[in-house]
């Protein structure tokens, strides 16, 4: 498996709850030290993070020796008027850039996350309760292929995140997905960890359709807590859920064994999201980056 990695802004604590912070760290600045890691790609952040001019965007990765690898879109499937208002926010600035920057990294559709099923994460019981209703599944399924037919049709790739605090997080609500979908997934071994599947089941189940992998680590210890109703999830993201490589629940050795990831050719994203990350954190934050490389080239096979 030759893997070809890629850092993620939500690991330097720059994403969609936290765009509007002063402190965050500049991009010059995390585009450097992601480059200094010995990566040679990143994903795109929130739209305007890195910058609104796709030739300019594009230049300033180069720079760095970068490649653009993909953007996260983050929609709300189950309301019409919010996914409406989510297009032009979301979804078409990330495919523009996309397409502006030539980036062979796709657009990463999900579920957008809601207060009901944030309240339900971690909880099976709380989530098959909240779960959309066949009908209103399908509804959701029809934007999603609505949002892929956008993307195609800009000639820009599009996977689909499975995602915490969604929709489709669930074993239930992937294999459902899978169905109703012909688009490729951006599987998550965190994210999968949250929403109750073994990761490596996750990996069988959605076969041959990954073409894009998001590494990360998960706290056992907080995910116990969310379970339990003692920990929201927003608090134990706050409280570090998504922890250091090699000292959580995943086996990342067993993931990228998996048979169906043989062939596997797409970007490889090291995410340990961080709610917020200032510029005096920056050393901290790289030395936890360098071993969480670390882990992941003693995993893989």
């Amino acid at each position: 498996m030759n893997l070809r990695l890629a850092s993620a802004p939500v690991t330097w604590g720059v994403w969609e709850r936290t765009i509007d912070r002063p402190d965050l760290i500049p991009p010059e600045r995390m585009l450097e030290t992601v480059r200094e890691l010995g990566y040679t790609g990143i994903e795109l952040g929130p739209p305007g993070y890195f910058g609104t001019d796709g030739a300019a965007v594009g230049a300033a990765l180069g720079a760095y020796g970068l490649e653009l690898v993909g953007g996260f879109a983050p929609l709300h499937l189950a309301d019409e008027d919010a996914y409406r208002a989510d297009l032009p926010v979301w979804l078409d600035p990330i495919i523009e850039m996309l397409a502006a920057t030539g980036g062979r990294g796709p657009v990463v559709l999900a579920d957008a996350e809601t207060d009901e099923r944030i309240v339900a994460a971690g909880q099976p019981a709380e989530q098959a309760r909240t779960a959309l209703s066949d009908d209103d599944f399908s509804r959701a399924l029809d934007r999603v292929n609505e949002a892929v037919d956008r993307c195609r049709k800009r000639g820009v790739d599009v996977v689909f995140h499975h995602h915490a605090a969604t929709y489709i997080e669930t074993a239930d609500e992937i294999e459902r997905f899978l169905a109703g979908t012909d688009v490729a997934v951006c599987f998550d071994t965190g994210h999968a960890l949250v929403g109750g599947v073994d990761p490596v089941a996750l990996v069988h189940l959605c076969g041959s359709r990954i073409r894009h992998l998001h590494l990360k680590d998960v706290d056992g210890t907080l995910l116990a807590r969310v379970a339990d109703g003692e920990v929201g999830l927003e608090e134990a993201w706050d409280k570090g859920l998504f922890c250091p490589f090699g000292e959580g629940e995943v086996d990342f050795a067993a993931v990228l064994a998996a048979p169906e990831l043989a062939g596997f050719d797409g970007w490889t994203v090291l995410e340990q999201d961080r709610v917020a990350v200032k510029l005096g954190d920056l050393e901290a934050v790289r030395a936890v980056e360098e071993a969480n490389l670390g882990v992941v080239a003693q995993a893989a096979p």
